[in-house]
C-alpha cells in the first residue's frame, strides 16, 4: 500500500518522555488514521474490481490489476504456441534390487545399473503422458531389467537391452495411466 498519503499525527508524541500527558493517543487521532488505513486497502481491493470472474488467465490477470499482455499467459484450455523451449528436468533414479519409478516426479529420468535389477511398476502415472528413461550401463556392463506387467513391448517382447560398459538405452513410453507401452527406443547410445 504504498500509493496512499497518511498523515502521521503520532510522530511528535513520539518524541516526548513516556511520562508526559500528551504521550497519549486519544480517540480522534486513531479514528482520523483508521480512516486513513481503511481507504486504502479499499482502494487497493478496488483494484481488482471484479474477483468473482476468473475463469480464464487472461480475465484473472486483468481483474487482478496486472498489465501483462494477454498472449503471453498459456491457459490449460486453449492451444498455445511457445516461443521459448519447453522441457523436463532429468532426474536420477535410485538404482536398487527394485528399481522405484515415481512417474509424477520423475517424466524425464535415468538409471545406471549396478547388477541385474526389476523394474518396479511405475507409480502416479497420468492418461496419455508420454515417460523417458535411460538406462546406462555401470562400468563393468552386461546387467540386466526384469519389468514389471505394466511395461508393454511390441509383440510382447521387451527390447534386448546394450550390455556394454558405460553404453546407455533410450526408451520412450505411453502411459494410459495404468501401463506404460513403448513407443521409441534407441538401444546401444555410446
Amino acid at each position: 500500500m504504498t500509493d496512499y498519503a497518511y498523515d502521521d499525527k503520532w510522530s511528535t508524541k513520539n518524541a516526548l518522555a513516556d511520562s508526559a500527558a500528551l504521550k497519549v493517543v486519544d480517540a480522534d487521532e486513531f479514528d482520523a488514521e483508521f480512516k486513513l488505513i481503511e481507504t486504502a486497502v479499499a482502494t487497493k481491493s478496488n483494484k481488482a474490481s471484479n474477483l468473482s470472474d476468473l475463469a480464464s488467465a487472461s480475465t484473472a490477470v486483468t481483474n487482478l490489476g496486472f498489465s501483462v499482455a494477454a498472449s503471453t499467459v498459456a491457459g490449460k484450455d486453449a492451444a498455445n504456441e511457445y516461443t521459448k523451449t519447453q522441457n523436463f528436468n532429468a532426474t536420477t533414479l535410485t538404482d536398487g534390487a527394485t528399481i522405484a519409478w515415481d512417474a509424477s516426479i520423475n517424466q524425464v529420468c535415468k538409471v545406471t545399473l549396478a547388477g541385474n535389477r526389476t523394474m518396479a511398476a511405475p507409480s502416479n502415472q497420468v492418461d496419455g503422458a508420454f515417460y523417458h528413461l535411460t538406462v546406462i550401463q555401470d562400468g563393468t556392463g552386461s546387467r540386466t531389467i526384469t519389468w514389471n506387467a505394466v511395461f508393454k513391448w511390441p509383440s510382447d517382447t521387451a527390447p534386448t537391452l546394450t550390455t556394454t560398459a558405460s553404453e546407455q538405452d533410450e526408451l520412450t513410453f505411453r502411459s494410459n495411466g495404468t501401463n506404460m507401452y513403448l513407443v521409441g527406443q534407441s538401444l546401444a547410445v555410446a
